[in-house]
């Protein structure tokens, strides 16, 4: 029932674009097992992150756990991801939400790879991310286009603009997206970074998080990134600090 509400809505993430092109020109190798493009070496964002880097091969998996956590204390909120390659360049992710003990919701997302733009030097794609609450009928989805440049051996930035839903239940609205990434790249091994999460409601109602963090990847299969920042995306809307860590394994 929940696949099939959304079915279509997903099917945009991978179908929108012709087959794409992966060459990348005049980038030099990274060892990040966390980036959201193998070819260009663009570190994955640590709080909204890819399903799969852009343009990977078929058959390539990833595990990785989340942790979010206010420094003012609340619940632990923390999730197990699953995340899949079922065709060169388009990926599949199970994620399932948790505060503390209890299970929040089921969260399906997809995405896929468009051909490469500045002759080759700009990769993008398209992700859809549909989610139903665990112990109500209630149902949101997010659509999202996604970009990234390696404009040099240091610096880099991934980037997505979108629309959410919130609720398709009669009482959602729906809400602008826009997530900025900024990365400075100290080794092949070891990143800065700066996140920033935009939600833009109706009225000119607009949320934000703020995230610095560093990455580390101990080698091409497992990393872990840690950030620390304010955040108004709560349901105060009040401005507190969020710590953020991520741990992945990809194979």
């Amino acid at each position: 029932m929940f696949l099939g509400k959304h079915f279509t809505f997903l099917k945009l993430a991978f179908m929108v674009g012709a087959t794409p092109a992966f060459a990348m020109e005049n980038v030099s190798e990274t060892s990040d097992a966390a980036s959201s493009s193998e070819e260009f070496g663009i570190p994955e964002p640590l709080v909204f992150d890819m399903v799969r880097p852009l343009g990977s091969p078929k058959g390539e998996m990833e595990v990785n756990a989340f942790l979010n956590q206010s420094t003012h204390g609340g619940p632990l909120q923390w999730s197990p991801e699953l995340e899949y390659s079922f065709a060169e360049g388009y990926a599949v992710e199970l994620q399932l939400p948790y505060e503390n003990s209890q299970l929040g919701e089921y969260q399906v997302a997809m995405q896929g790879t468009l051909p490469p733009l500045m002759q080759g030097k700009m990769v993008q794609g398209i992700q859809g991310i549909a989610r139903k609450t665990h112990r109500a009928n209630s149902h949101s989805a997010d659509l999202l286009y996604l970009n990234g440049i390696r404009f040099s051996e240091k610096w880099s930035t991934m980037n997505m603009v979108g629309v959410r839903k919130t609720s398709f239940d009669g009482d959602g609205e729906m809400r602008g997206l826009l997530n900025s990434a900024w990365f400075y790249h100290v080794t092949s091994n070891f990143i800065l970074g700066v996140e920033v999460n935009n939600e833009i409601h109706r009225k000119n109602n607009w949320h934000y998080r703020l995230i610095p963090q560093i990455h580390y990847s101990f080698d091409d299969n497992k990393a872990v990134q840690f950030g620390i920042g304010p955040s108004t995306l709560n349901e105060q809307k009040k401005v507190e600090k969020m710590m953020a860590l991520r741990f992945v394994y990809s194979f």
